[in-house]
């Protein structure tokens, strides 16, 4: 169900359930120090007219009303202190552990906005300022025009949370001849300037060049400060998988509403600004799903829809659901797929360089297969438990996980989505460029030692970071070097 409340945000976030929300985008007044304001005219040829259009013909307007609210604070420190702040710091609460916010500002507070989302979030949770490049409005003579605004994207957990590169439109190399037949027809990765005006096969970066929407736009409700659907669609796309939430606590004209129901996403929306709730009333027109809290927006509509769903997704796209365990293992991967990219000279003549190319599932594969042979050719024998599916050995009626991973760029391992039950000992396994490492476990050893990652219906699930070079205290007798860890193994299993 989506949801639209009408009222205070504040209020209304304070009331909402804590980690409830996968990804928060919101467009807050810039204090501008104006009261924003559009007029909504209607032009009909007349003979009488008083304004000259198109082949010298007379036209005359009609205002069709003023949509309007206040954008102006007493002072930056109160707008950040006192109106910003506390509603950054419900979001905070409000986002899943692998949540996103993106806060959308312009060149008057975004240094201030920036050190207070830092103050909030962590610096480290900063992942990237996009622009938002446009051409529109006027050019003063006395400074440089100021044709962007700035977007602040920063997750909760920098090490865990989604972006899916694979819904990101690919840009073409500026010298395809440069890089070959594959590569060009692949195209690259955009940067984090966005220039939209490119739309599709054109440029496209961190620097977005994207037109406002304007006064003959098909989007144009009549609503001031209007963001177009691309740049919206763009940032939920990346940042949200199908059937997650999606909130937008300054809604406005309910663009961000629009895109969750075309990208088939939920949405919360809140806005105190009556004409806003009007406007979204009309545009989501014949939309059932939506529950309007405080607010009726029944003599605004008529039962006719004006959106249409995305073509690119099937009905049976539409109604795919994502468990939560999923869902974190999505977030775990774009941490994983960003430090494995950058590899590619550490793991260079290494004979292990291609296991970076393997999907997961195949990574857990091999390492499974690799420590059978490692402890068969040690006269240790194992098989697969059959009521399993999981990576693990049955060794002398033991069942034994095995968790694997490759060598980081800051020369650790990670292991992950260690589970909290159904297995006794735990193998965790590490590849680097040029050596092979190896730990084993009690399944209480390591659960007293390791971070708690994920809680989720079947129990917690943990990770944890070994350097080979500096082990923890914890680890430093239970392995390390291959011959280490068969002693433990043998040890705990009473093989000898």
């Amino acid at each position: 169900m989506n949801h639209i409340y009408f009222g205070d945000n504040l209020s209304i976030l304070r009331d909402l359930p804590s980690e409830s929300i996968d990804l928060i985008y919101i467009d807050p007044p810039f204090n501008t120090g104006k009261t924003q304001a559009l007029t909504s005219l209607k032009t009909v040829r007349s003979e009488s007219g008083d304004r000259k259009g198109f082949k010298g013909n007379s036209y005359e307007s009609f205002d069709l009303g003023t949509k309007s609210y206040k954008d102006s604070f007493e002072s930056s420190k109160y707008y950040i202190e006192d109106f910003i702040r506390p509603r950054i710091e419900e979001a905070y609460r409000l986002l899943k552990p692998y949540g996103s916010l993106y806060f959308h500002i312009d060149y008057r507070e975004v240094h201030y906005c920036r050190i207070l989302l830092d103050s909030i979030f962590g610096r480290d949770s900063f992942i990237n300022e996009i622009i938002w490049a446009y051409d529109f409005g006027g050019r003063p003579r006395s400074r440089w025009p100021a044709k962007h605004d700035n977007i602040l994207f920063y997750a909760k957990d920098p090490k865990n949370f989604i972006f899916n590169t694979s819904e990101v439109d690919r840009i073409p190399y500026m010298a395809p001849g440069l890089v070959g037949p594959e590569k060009a027809k692949r195209k690259k990765l955009p940067t984090d300037t966005w220039w939209f005006s490119y739309v599709g096969d054109k440029r496209q970066t961190d620097t977005w060049w994207h037109t406002i929407v304007g006064t003959s736009s098909k989007e144009r409700l009549g609503y001031p400060t209007q963001k177009p659907r691309g740049v919206i669609d763009r940032i939920i796309k990346v940042s949200s998988l199908p059937d997650q939430t999606v909130m937008d606590f300054f809604a406005g004209s309910g663009t961000v509403g629009e895109s969750c129901l075309v990208l088939n996403r939920a949405f919360v929306l809140i806005d105190n600004n009556k004409e806003a709730l009007e406007v979204m009333a009309r545009r989501f027109d014949g939309y059932e799903n939506i529950s309007w809290d405080y607010f009726d927006p029944s003599p605004y509509q008529t039962g006719t829809r004006h959106i249409l769903a995305d073509p690119k997704y099937s009905e049976e796209e539409r109604a795919r659901t994502y468990s939560p365990d999923f869902e974190m293992l999505v977030a775990t991967a774009n941490y994983i797929q960003k430090d494995l990219e950058k590899k590619s000279e550490q793991w260079k003549d290494s004979p292990f360089e291609w296991v970076l190319l393997l999907p997961a599932r195949k990574k857990g594969k091999l390492a499974e297969h690799l420590v059978a042979s490692w402890c068969a050719s040690n006269g240790i024998y194992s098989q697969r438990p059959k009521s399993t599916s999981s990576v693990s050995l049955m060794m002398n009626n033991c069942t034994v996980a095995i968790k694997f991973s490759t060598l980081w760029t800051n020369g650790t391992y990670r292991f992950q989505q260690i589970r909290e039950k159904g297995y006794d000992f735990v193998i965790c396994f590490g590849i680097s460029p040029h050596a092979a490492h190896c730990w084993f476990f009690s399944r209480e050893h390591i659960l007293n030692n390791a971070t708690e990652q994920h809680k989720g219906a079947k129990g917690s699930e943990y990770w944890t970071t070994i350097n080979p070079n500096k082990p923890p205290e914890w680890a430093k007798d239970s392995g390390g070097t291959l011959e280490q860890a068969l002693n433990e193994l043998k040890r705990l299993l009473k093989l000898r």
